[in-house]
C-alpha cells in the first residue's frame, strides 16, 4: 500500500514539476515571440519618436519592468539635434554621465546606484531597484545605451543572463546608423554646401507651408529678402576665395541674431532669406538693425576699411491679400531692388543698409 502511495505522490508531483515546464516554455515563447516583436519594431522605426513610443515601450510591457530607456550620447550623432529630449524612453545625456558611468564597453547592472551617474538613475530614490546598462558602440566608441530597470532588486544581478539585453543593444547600434546617416544626407540636401545655412529647397518648403499656416489659422510671419553689399567689389578685387570667406563670415554674424523658430537661409550667390514670426514693424526694424550691427563688426584682413553690410526687401504676410506665398516673394524682391538702388555710394563701394517695407 504504501508503494502505491509513494507512485502516487510521485505522479503528483511529475504532474507538477511538468506542468510547470510547460508554463515556463510558454512563458519564454512569449518572450521570444515578445522578443521578436520588439526587434521587428526596432528596425523598422523611422526616428527617435518611434523607438521611444513603440518598441521601448513594448520591451516594458513584455518584460514586465518599469522603465526601459535609449539614452544617446549628447553631440555623438547628427540625428540628435532635433530631437532635444522630447520623450521618456530615449533620451539624450551629457558625455560625463557615461564617462562617469562605464568603464570600457561592459556592460553595467546590480543594485549599487553610486556606480552609475544620476542621469542614469531613473528610478524613484527610496526605491530598491536594479538595473542593467548595455552599451552601444560606433567603431568601438561608446555612442549611446540601453537601460532596463526594475523594482525586483534580483532581476538583474550580476547573476543574470544579458543575451537579450546585449543582442538588442546591438540592433539598437544599427538603427541609430541608419537613422543618423538618412538625417546627415537630408542635412546635405536641405543645406547650402558653403554657409551651412538652409538652401533654396527648404526655402520653398517653409514658404509654402508658412502660407498655408497663415492662411488656415491666421498665424502671421515677415518675409525678407537679403542681397549682401560690396560682395562683386570683393570678388573683383580680392579674388572668389576671399568672397567665400566673407559670406561665411556674414552668414555666421547673421545667424547669431536669429531667434530659435526664425529660418535665416541662402538661395545663392550673395542672396539671403529670412522667415520670422516677428511682425511688429518696430520690433521688426530693431531686429533687422541688430543683425546688420552684427554684419559690421567684421574685419576683414584685406581691406580693414571695408564696411559690410545688406540691403533688404521686408514683406509680411497680412499686409495686403496675397493669392500665394510667390506673391509675397515677387513683393520681397521688388522692395530689395527698390532698396538697392537707394544705397549709397562712394568709389564704387555701398556705405549704408537699406530696407525698404517697415
Amino acid at each position: 500500500m504504501s508503494n502505491i502511495s509513494n507512485l502516487l505522490k510521485e505522479n503528483y508531483d511529475l504532474k507538477n514539476e511538468l506542468e510547470s515546464m510547460v508554463m515556463r516554455v510558454k512563458e519564454n515563447e512569449a518572450k521570444h515571440n515578445g522578443f521578436k516583436v520588439v526587434q521587428f519594431s526596432m528596425l523598422l522605426s523611422d526616428n527617435l519618436e518611434e523607438i521611444d513610443n513603440k518598441p521601448m515601450h513594448y520591451i516594458e510591457e513584455i518584460f514586465d519592468i518599469e522603465r526601459a530607456v535609449l539614452f544617446i550620447k549628447k553631440d555623438s550623432m547628427a540625428v540628435v539635434q532635433n530631437y532635444a529630449n522630447k520623450g521618456i524612453r530615449v533620451q539624450v545625456v551629457d558625455s560625463d554621465a557615461f564617462a562617469y558611468t562605464f568603464l570600457g564597453t561592459d556592460t553595467r547592472s546590480g543594485t549599487d546606484k553610486s556606480v552609475i551617474h544620476k542621469d542614469f538613475q531613473l528610478m524613484p530614490s527610496d526605491v530598491n531597484y536594479s538595473y542593467v546598462l548595455a552599451p552601444i558602440t560606433d567603431n568601438g566608441r561608446i555612442v549611446a545605451a540601453l537601460g532596463f530597470y526594475s523594482s525586483d532588486k534580483n532581476r538583474f544581478s550580476s547573476e543574470y543572463n544579458f543575451d537579450f539585453v546585449e543582442e538588442f543593444a546591438l540592433i539598437a547600434s544599427i538603427v541609430l546608423k541608419k537613422l543618423d546617416n538618412a538625417f546627415l544626407l537630408e542635412m546635405q540636401a536641405n543645406t547650402d554646401y558653403l554657409t551651412a545655412l538652409p538652401n533654396k529647397f527648404i526655402f520653398d518648403l517653409t514658404g509654402k507651408s508658412s502660407f498655408e499656416e497663415f492662411k488656415k489659422n491666421g498665424r502671421n510671419f515677415a518675409f525678407i529678402m537679403f542681397d549682401l553689399n560690396n560682395y562683386k567689389y570683393i570678388n573683383d578685387k580680392f579674388g572668389h576665395l576671399a568672397g567665400d570667406e566673407i559670406l561665411k563670415m556674414i552668414s555666421y554674424a547673421m545667424r547669431s541674431q536669429t531667434g530659435d523658430y526664425d529660418i535665416l537661409g541662402r538661395f545663392g550667390g550673395d542672396e539671403f532669406y529670412l522667415f520670422t514670426e516677428i511682425t511688429d514693424k518696430n520690433a521688426l526694424h530693431d531686429y533687422i538693425v541688430k543683425m546688420q550691427n552684427a554684419v559690421e563688426e567684421i574685419v576683414f584682413e584685406e581691406d580693414k576699411n571695408m564696411i559690410f553690410g545688406f540691403s533688404g526687401g521686408v514683406v509680411i504676410a497680412n499686409e495686403r491679400d496675397f493669392a500665394g506665398f510667390d506673391d509675397i516673394v515677387r513683393l520681397a524682391d521688388t522692395r530689395l531692388y527698390e532698396a538697392k538702388t537707394h544705397t549709397k555710394k562712394e568709389n564704387g563701394v555701398s556705405i549704408d543698409c537699406v530696407i525698404v517695407g517697415i
